[in-house]
């Protein structure tokens, strides 16, 4: 029986020392008592390295609280857990792990646990370059209509709820399809780009610019006191526009229109609050351009 056991045991260690996906083990107090060899190529680091040492020792900052925590309650409950997070390797780079880690019982007593985790880097790459492609502008980087109308219907619900302000601001270019026709949609691109990033210096942080689409954004601002507070919102919008673009070497002039609607001055729904910013750009247009209609 004895022989029969120290076969079973070596057939696993080597099942465990040959993978390719990471397997490890730690005591009660989180401290690691086995790691295979695959750790070397990994996470950068080998057995030895690590063994000793706390498991989360490596783990980013910001994820390695939840996963102290949740080692804690698997060795409170008993219950497997399952988890993605961070870790950082020797060279300084970024790995995403994601273990699966049981409670170790021997004779109905817990010793340890053990972990089985495998690299998820790639996945997360292309879990972030879809969410990139669904809720961002793939020109100007800034959040598409999409991402938009997320935000804008969390922060209504949170402006009503807390009585708080909201305005929306509906911008459009004077004249570009002029600078397409005379420079090019080369140039075009580059303006589109060089005004996004200017009108992201002209918010804070807790606002949103958003390009809709063409020379079209909107802008969602929130947690202001005053009207004025939007005015100069507005002004450094149309200063920043005003000022002249260099774009591969071309000097160009532009101007923009805009159009403003408040909550819960001009409406207390989100649909009718874009249509009356809308609408209000639009009169802006008619009047003179480079233009604010509030």
């Amino acid at each position: 029986m004895q022989m029969g056991h120290a076969i079973h045991d070596s057939f696993f260690r080597q099942l465990f020392d040959q993978s390719n996906d990471l397997i490890h083990s730690t005591n009660l107090e989180h401290i690691f008592t086995y790691v295979s060899p695959s750790s070397t190529t990994l996470l950068n680091r080998s057995p030895e390295e690590l063994l000793g040492k706390l498991c989360y020792s490596y783990i980013h900052e910001e994820d390695a609280l939840r996963f102290q925590q949740s080692l804690d309650q698997l060795i409170q409950d008993e219950k497997p857990f399952d988890q993605q997070y961070r870790y950082i390797r020797k060279d300084g780079s970024t790995l995403w792990l994601q273990s699966k880690a049981s409670l170790i019982v021997m004779d109905h007593i817990p010793v340890g646990v053990g972990f089985i985790s495998r690299d998820m880097t790639h996945y997360k790459a292309m879990e972030e370059n879809l969410t990139q492609l669904a809720y961002y502008d793939s020109l100007t980087g800034l959040p598409n209509r999409r991402l938009f109308n997320d935000r804008y219907v969390q922060s209504l619900l949170s402006a009503k709820r807390y009585n708080r302000k909201l305005a929306i601001l509906y911008l459009d270019l004077d004249n570009f399809k002029l600078v397409n026709d005379h420079y090019g949609h080369s140039v075009g691109d580059g303006l589109l780009k060089t005004i996004s990033a200017r009108l992201l210096h002209c918010v804070r942080d807790p606002d949103t610019v958003c390009r809709l689409g063409g020379d079209e954004f909107v802008i969602l601002l929130q947690q202001f006191e005053h009207l004025e507070d939007i005015k100069k919102v507005t002004q450094r919008i149309h200063d920043a526009i005003n000022n002249r673009f260099v774009i591969q070497h071309n000097e160009i002039s532009i101007s923009c229109s805009m159009g403003a609607a408040y909550f819960p001055q001009d409406g207390l729904d989100g649909n009718e609050l874009l249509d009356i910013a809308d609408a209000a750009m639009y009169q802006a247009k008619k009047n003179s351009k480079n233009y604010l209609q509030l």
